[in-house]
């Protein structure tokens, strides 16, 4: 008989394919679902509108909370195992205010550019490679901080700090930004999904796959780290 845990599993998948479709169906534009079914299995809708409706605006948005879900339930469940603390995860160790630190470094005190020489990125590329940035910036200090702290309850306080001193910068960036930048940045905080386009989305893809490829790669070492660091060695 399958066990409580894969009856959980189960029923969290069916949940998540659920809100999917209807991710697809509701929506400020009422579509029937006979026509979202037509459009799906690759038929002509009554209406041209609503195949860019689905095809454009609301079935990126889809797979793009898809993967990100994926992506941050991995980071969490690597991070726990590398720190040794069911509370580790990117919001607690400060590496999500990290990464909004950068993009509003980005968007608040270099306009939304990034020069290096003769190298110039801007939209939403520049925020993308700030948030990254000081993503990776945070995560480097806490295991840098992990090699001398030996305390996994020490290690939480240190990331609780950093994600606070992260938070400060951004308050203190809105004060002197513009009207137009600070709800530029509250609209990117809240993490809406609506403005990913088709375009954007093979490269998104790609990348997140390689991502979790490569943290399937390492469930043999961090099982190992599970047994205790002597094991481990």
């Amino acid at each position: 008989m399958p066990s409580r845990e894969h009856k959980l599993l189960v029923a969290l998948g069916l949940l998540v394919l659920l809100l999917a479709v209807a991710n697809l169906l509701v929506g400020s534009v009422s579509i029937p679902p006979h026509e979202v079914l037509r459009m799906l299995t690759g038929r002509e809708p009554e209406r041209e509108s609503w195949a860019f409706i689905v095809w454009q605006l609301r079935l990126p948005g889809a797979l793009t909370a898809l993967l990100c879900g994926a992506a941050l339930s991995a980071c969490g469940l690597m991070l726990q195992t590398a720190f040794k603390n069911p509370l580790a995860g990117p919001s607690i160790l400060g590496i999500s205010s990290g990464a909004g630190l950068g993009a509003a470094l980005v968007m608040l005190l270099f306009g939304g550019t990034i020069v290096a020489g003769s190298l110039s990125v801007s939209g939403y590329v520049a925020v993308l490679l700030g948030a990254f940035a000081g993503a990776a910036i945070v995560m480097a200090l806490i295991v840098g901080f992990a090699t001398v702290v030996r305390s996994n309850i020490m290690l939480l306080l240190i990331g609780i700090m950093v994600g606070y001193l992260a938070s400060s910068a951004v308050s203190l960036l809105n004060f002197f930004a513009t009207a137009e930048g600070v709800k530029s940045y509250l609209i990117w905080g809240m993490g809406s999904f609506s403005g990913v386009s088709t375009q954007q989305l093979p490269v998104f893809v790609v990348l997140l796959l390689m991502g979790i490829v490569g943290a399937l790669l390492l469930i043999k070492p961090l099982n190992l780290l599970l047994l205790g660091e002597q094991y481990a060695r």
